[in-house]
């Protein structure tokens, strides 16, 4: 009998999952995305995870709307006379720093469809490192849970991103 195509990969999933000090047990062939995220914020060292610094850190201050993409995309920042420009799909934003540039490349490969800015760039300059750190020790710990499958750890941070993009938005 031929395995379907879709569940060809399935059988490689581990029946269990550690993060940290967290044993999250996979229950069927299903992969609890949500769960995954909380343990790798909660064990991350770091203070905070990305929504809960942009609640704290950005929603309280005078904030500008910025319109992005609304797709998962990779971004590329551009140094023009201008100043600099964050390339994302067919979309360009400028933007007056670097700083400021690396905060919404950042959003825009999460894939929000709009982000808040704060108008004082000093309060970005704080939280760009905390971010950029907490998004990378995702992919880090996606990596290392889902070693040499690669389909699955694109799968796996796509699934994360959206539970991110969805608690931005409703934050």
């Amino acid at each position: 009998m031929k395995i379907p195509r879709r569940s060809r990969n399935l059988n490689i999933l581990p029946q269990e999952i550690r993060i940290g000090n967290h044993t999250i047990a996979m229950r069927g062939q299903r992969i609890p995305h949500v769960k995954i995220l909380r343990a790798i914020e909660e064990c991350s060292g770091l203070p905070a995870g990305i929504v809960s610094i942009y609640r704290a850190n950005v929603l309280p201050f005078q904030t500008r709307t910025i319109r992005l993409l609304g797709r998962k995309n990779s971004a590329t920042i551009i140094y023009s006379l201008l100043g600099y420009e964050v390339v994302t799909g067919y979309k360009r934003i400028q933007c007056p720093d670097h700083v400021t540039a690396r905060y919404i490349r950042l959003f825009s490969e999460i894939g929000c469809r709009s982000v808040k800015l704060p108008y004082d760039p000093t309060v970005t300059a704080q939280l760009i490192p905390q971010l950029e750190s907490a998004l990378e020790k995702i992919k880090q710990t996606v990596r290392e849970i889902f070693p040499g499958n690669l389909r699955l750890q694109s799968y796996v941070i796509r699934h994360i991103y959206s539970i991110i993009r969805r608690d931005i938005e409703f934050s």
